[in-house]
């Protein structure tokens, strides 16, 4: 997360949530319906606690701007509490949190309502939603063309095992994930990318990466799980 809805992580923060909030919409119907849920990471939080009380207020007015068209989102806030950079929250911490995120989106609705607010629907944010949308469909379209049965237990190993799902960070020593974990990411223009020596990583690279691993994955989930 970040300190502002204005900064260049904002943009990027906004961007990839509006995109996923998007591509997910796409699956409802009269019989499965979305609600937004929105929460600060915990690595987000400064180890200072009145630094981390603003970051907790200016966390929650970018929750207000995920869906800014939607005057009941976000349905939902988890409200994390702001000494968890330092220590597990007590019953005062927990209900005070919940004060400073309550006051805060009070606050920040009576700002954009008096046009004060930052401008949240910008061409940049605009074309950033876009560039993710079309890049997570090109990625979904490629592992449904070329993972048997894909939307299965089965499936969705494979494509965790071949590295459609990067988790460069993982805790594991196991050969099993290793190209799960073979990602190398860099910061670019406010946003984390794959890259691949210094240089961020194109869709259509990062996708016959993928495909070529296939043939390994699905030897290890035969040989270890069938």
């Amino acid at each position: 997360m970040l300190n502002t809805p204005r900064s260049t992580w904002g943009i990027q923060d906004l961007s990839k949530s509006r995109a996923l909030l998007k591509l997910v919409k796409e699956l409802e119907d009269e019989n499965f319906k979305i609600i937004l849920q929105t929460r600060a990471g915990l690595d987000y939080f400064k180890p200072d606690l009145q630094k981390a009380k603003i970051q907790l207020a200016a966390v929650t007015a970018m929750m207000d701007d995920i869906d800014p068209g939607n005057l009941y989102s976000p349905e939902i806030i988890h409200v994390v509490s702001y000494c968890e950079a330092l220590f597990l929250a007590t019953p005062d911490i927990l209900n005070d949190s919940i004060k400073i995120t309550r006051e805060a989106l009070r606050r920040y609705r009576k700002l954009k309502k008096s046009g004060l607010a930052p401008n949240v629907k910008t061409d940049d944010i605009y074309s950033r939603t876009l560039e993710l949308e079309k890049a997570a469909k090109g990625i979904i379209r490629a592992m449904e063309e070329n993972i048997p049965n894909l939307y299965s237990p089965e499936g969705f190993y494979i494509a965790f095992v071949a590295g459609w799902l990067p988790v460069p960070e993982l805790w594991s020593d196991s050969k099993e994930f290793l190209y799960a974990k073979d990602w190398e990411t860099q910061i670019s223009n406010g946003g984390i990318h794959l890259a691949e020596g210094g240089i961020v990583l194109p869709i259509e690279t990062r996708i016959n990466k993928c495909i070529s691993n296939i043939p390994e994955a699905q030897y290890i989930l035969t040989h270890k799980y069938l």
